[in-house]
């Protein structure tokens, strides 16, 4: 008897401090504090526990607030490897994993406003790409130069646009991090100039070097087409004319152009691939091949990494160059959205015609990475 009153206060003592913390669990106010005092990496796990928008999981606003909301509560580390667990899911597979896995289908625009709140947050480009990750097609690195820009938007900056990407590894050897800033930079250029295309591609030429130059007017035009929404159209897009901006911008600013001018065209066109081949058809020769690898890009995007529908896609062009160079733009962004092995696989299963330039181009990408 004895014994067991020496025992007794510390098996209440267990008791009682089990259903605290199963209540304090249970809850979404003990939950919010666990996450508080916990590392980013375990904030991510308990994050990605949980999925916010079950009940309305196709509205992009719905995702929007929530990283709105996570990278206001946790910061804009905890909000990117959230986006990235989530992305990745539907490569793990699993009975649990959703149908449609929205965060991957729209990951770009999500990281945007995360990475304006990193270049806001750590205050340097090369601070902020220390914290980041280039996933699905490095849209954090092009949302930290909006932030940066936003947080320094001067004449000053402009005067010094070379030297905002100077601390970025393997600058010297134009890596993919340094082409990610220089091509943010044509973001952060949209976002300074409120999305004037023309006044911001002037101000990508106050950039010394033609490659530097090239890689800003990119961001540019990605900007332009990113900035297209119901709410607010972009000035620099037509209904009518689904070709322009391309066909009146100077001709050394044409070839990034019309390598990101179909996401405009095949939106409008409702997903007709065909019509959008015809319309890169109708494009000056020396640019059309731009227009078809641009539609490789969009056949990626749309048929979310199956190498089939890519397949199936690119096979509505009218011509061998076309079709070749639709898989030659598809294989590229595979190397971003699906890997590197993915991209191979693609550029395997073309036709006998496509197979050569596809992986010759594919090998290209990855040396400059």
């Amino acid at each position: 008897m004895r014994l067991v009153r020496l025992v007794l206060p510390y098996v209440l003592i267990v008791v009682l401090t089990a259903g605290v913390t199963y209540a304090f669990l249970k809850n979404d106010w003990g939950v919010s504090v666990l996450l508080f005092v916990s590392s980013d990496e375990s904030k991510v796990e308990q994050l990605l526990k949980h999925t916010p928008c079950w009940d309305d999981q196709a509205a992009f606003s719905c995702w929007d607030s929530y990283y709105e909301k996570i990278t206001a509560l946790y910061g804009p580390r905890v909000a990117l490897f959230d986006l990235k667990g989530r992305y990745e899911a539907v490569d793990a597979g699993g009975e649990d994993a959703p149908q449609v896995n929205y965060p991957r289908l729209y990951c770009h625009t999500l990281l945007h406003p995360i990475g304006e709140a990193a270049g806001a947050h750590y205050g340097s480009v090369a601070e902020a790409y220390k914290h980041g990750d280039p996933f699905c097609r490095s849209g954090y690195y092009h949302g930290v130069l909006e932030g940066i820009f936003g947080e320094e938007g001067d004449d000053a900056l402009l005067s010094n646009l070379d030297t905002i990407c100077e601390g970025v590894p393997g600058r010297e050897r134009y890596s993919y991090d340094y082409f990610a800033c220089v091509h943010g930079v044509g973001h952060g250029l949209m976002s300074y100039f409120d999305h004037d295309l023309f006044e911001s591609l002037k101000g990508c030429e106050r950039l010394v070097g033609e490659w530097e130059q090239e890689s800003c007017f990119g961001g540019v035009f990605m900007e332009n087409i990113i900035a297209d929404t119901p709410e607010e159209r972009s000035r620099f897009l037509k209904h009518d004319d689904l070709l322009y901006p391309c066909t009146v911008v100077a001709p050394h600013q044409q070839e990034q152009c019309y390598q990101m001018q179909t996401s405009h065209a095949i939106a409008e066109l409702e997903g007709d691939f065909a019509r959008v081949f015809q319309l890169c058809a109708s494009v000056e020769e020396r640019n059309r091949i731009f227009c078809y690898q641009s539609i490789g890009r969009d056949a990626s995007g749309w048929a979310y990494g199956s190498v089939e529908e890519v397949l199936s896609f690119c096979s509505q062009g009218s011509s061998i160059a076309a079709r070749t160079e639709c898989l030659v733009g598809a294989a590229a962004d595979f190397i971003q959205s699906n890997g590197l092995e993915e991209a191979r696989m693609l550029c395997r299963a073309a036709p006998r015609e496509s197979v050569g330039r596809c992986l010759e181009n594919t090998e290209a990408q990855v040396r400059m990475l």
